[in-house]
């Protein structure tokens, strides 16, 4: 029972402390729930599960973390960030909100049929995305888009000579930008689902990251 206990107090630290992370929302996601608004629902929940990978070309570089009190050495990192949005819109106008596992973010922007702006906020991060559609199909969408953010991450704390006192980390906070693309398909249970793949190059840190998400809507 003590053990079962410890297990649970561990994965409630860690999970709060992914918390502390906000990366990119999805762009495709944006664009679907604009496109499956109807008279009856203007409001759309969404799931996104993204798995990304970062290489820097300076891990083995010493810095200081956003509180400043702390050294770290970037590694590469790789993350699993699972996002709940939920878009209301009101004709082509969006605002909505949501969490990124325990950190809550904002959003608001603009569509249309075949282009479309977001941006999202949380705790000092955000960022903007703007996006480029085309529909070859009735139940297909696929779009381009970049953007640009403000992002922070967890990451590993290590100094020069030893550890840096924190055993899950630290939260970094870094400027990225770059694009991709993404496809979303309707179903016919009022279910819309797709992929999406993007490329970001990390100013701060000199750091390449990719990422892929699946995204799921719905009324």
């Amino acid at each position: 029972m003590i053990n079962l206990l410890k297990l649970l107090l561990w994965t409630f630290a860690l999970l709060l402390l992914v918390g502390c992370s906000m990366r990119p929302l999805s762009a495709g996601a944006f664009m679907e729930a604009y496109q499956s608004v109807n008279d009856s629902s203007k409001t759309v929940l969404g799931l996104s599960v993204t798995g990304m990978r970062a290489f820097a070309s300076n891990s083995n570089e010493s810095k200081k973390d956003t509180v400043g009190n702390h050294v770290y050495g970037l590694k590469d990192e790789g993350v699993i960030d699972v996002s709940v949005p939920v878009y209301h819109f009101i004709d082509h106008f969006e605002i909505g909100g949501g969490f990124q596992f325990f950190t809550p973010f904002v959003s608001l922007g603009v569509a249309f049929d075949h282009f479309g702006v977001m941006g999202w906020g949380s705790f000092a991060a955000g960022g903007i995305n703007v996006m480029e559609q085309i529909s070859p199909t009735g139940k297909l969408h696929v779009g381009l888009f970049q953007f640009a953010s403000r992002s922070k991450s967890h990451v590993g704390c290590k100094e020069d000579n030893g550890d840096c006192g924190e055993f899950f980390g630290v939260t970094i906070d870094y400027f990225e930008f770059g694009g991709g693309t993404y496809l979303m398909y309707k179903t016919g249970f009022k279910l819309h689902w797709g992929a999406e793949f993007r490329y970001s190059y990390d100013i701060d840190n000199k750091a390449n990251h990719f990422a892929f998400t699946l995204n799921l809507l719905g009324l």
